[in-house]
């Protein structure tokens, strides 16, 4: 390909914005979570095990695929498609039997 440059591109432009390695509002989620048990029980390790609970769900989200958060978080917006013919020739219900059938 001639003519053609290539621009150099910054990674930190392109990464999520993060708190401690995991995303932030899944960090602050986790603050949130954890600041209520610990008011509502009176307990810090509750509230010690709600955050490292939420916080370590959060790094393996944010391991295992970076953008599906995102991806989620977009998906929430727009209501899902049904098409109410798509089962029309097989029915999806139970029958149930008697004893007689």
């Amino acid at each position: 390909m001639r003519g053609v440059t290539r621009w150099a591109g910054y990674a930190a432009l392109n990464r999520p914005l993060t708190v401690l390695g995991v995303e932030r509002r899944l960090f602050l989620l986790g603050a949130t979570l954890a600041v209520a048990v610990w008011n509502a029980t009176a307990s810090l390790v509750a509230g010690g095990m709600v955050f490292g609970g939420c916080y370590g769900a959060g790094w393996l989200a944010g391991r295992r695929d970076p953008s599906m958060l995102a991806v989620l978080r977009n998906a929430a917006r727009y209501p899902a498609r049904y098409d109410a013919g798509k089962w029309a020739d097989e029915p999806w219900h139970l029958r149930v039997r008697g004893r007689g059938e």
